[in-house]
C-alpha cells in the first residue's frame, strides 16, 4: 500500500441542453492511496479539494429572466475509484492507463447571475452556488447546484520513481446544474508525491 498528496490544475464546463457554456480554470489538492497487485493491476481512492467552474448562458433560462450564470467557484470534496494497469518501462518508468469513477459532494462556492429584473432593468447578482436564494427586490430567484456529482474517470500516468504525472477526464453522468441540466466535463493535469 502507498500513500502520497497530489496537486494540480482543473479546466472544468458544463454540457449543457439547451443553453451555451464556456469552460473556467481550477484546481484540486488532495491525498492519495494506491494497492498494487502482484500482476500489475492497480487499485487508486483518495479524497481531494477540487474547484470546478463554468459560465452557462442564454435567453430567459428556466423562464426566469436570467441570462448568464458565472459559476465562479463550484468547491467539491471528491473521492475517485480507479483501477489501473502498470506498464514497467525500466529505469524506474512505467505508464499506468486508469478507468473508474468518481464521487463528489458540493461544499461551497460563489456564483454570479445576471438578468434583466421585474422593473427591466439589468443586474448582477452574488449568490450562493449550492444554497437557495429568494427572490429580492425585483431580482428573480436562483435556484443552485445540486451537491451531490459523480460519473466516469479516465486517467493516465507516468510514473518516476516517487513522482506521477497524472492526466485525468472526469465524465459527469448527475444533473449538477438546475440550468441547461448541465453536467460536468473536467479535464485536470496534477503532480502526486508518494511519500511511502
Amino acid at each position: 500500500m502507498e500513500f502520497g498528496v497530489e496537486a494540480g490544475y482543473v479546466n472544468n464546463t458544463l454540457a449543457v441542453e439547451e443553453y451555451a457554456s464556456t469552460a473556467r480554470n481550477g484546481f484540486k489538492f488532495g491525498v492519495d492511496a494506491e494497492y498494487t497487485l502482484g500482476n500489475h493491476i492497480s487499485f487508486e481512492s483518495g479524497l481531494a479539494y477540487i474547484r470546478k467552474g463554468a459560465t452557462t448562458s442564454g435567453d430567459n433560462m428556466r423562464g426566469s429572466r436570467i441570462s448568464s450564470i458565472k459559476f465562479v467557484e463550484m468547491n467539491y470534496l471528491q473521492i475517485p475509484l480507479m483501477a489501473g494497469y502498470k506498464f514497467d518501462l525500466g529505469k524506474h518508468f512505467s505508464v499506468k492507463p486508469e478507468v473508474g469513477g468518481y464521487f463528489a459532494v458540493g461544499i461551497n462556492g460563489d456564483s454570479f447571475v445576471t438578468g434583466v429584473n421585474h422593473y427591466n432593468q439589468p443586474y448582477e447578482a452574488r449568490v450562493n452556488t449550492f444554497s437557495h436564494t429568494e427572490s429580492r427586490e425585483g431580482i428573480a430567484p436562483f435556484r443552485p447546484c445540486n451537491r451531490p456529482d459523480g460519473g466516469l474517470a479516465f486517467a493516465l500516468n507516468l510514473n518516476y520513481r516517487h513522482f506521477t504525472l497524472k492526466a485525468e477526464y472526469d465524465l459527469g453522468l448527475a444533473t449538477a446544474t438546475y440550468y441547461g441540466n448541465g453536467k460536468q466535463r473536467t479535464l485536470s493535469v496534477s503532480l502526486a508525491y508518494w511519500l511511502f
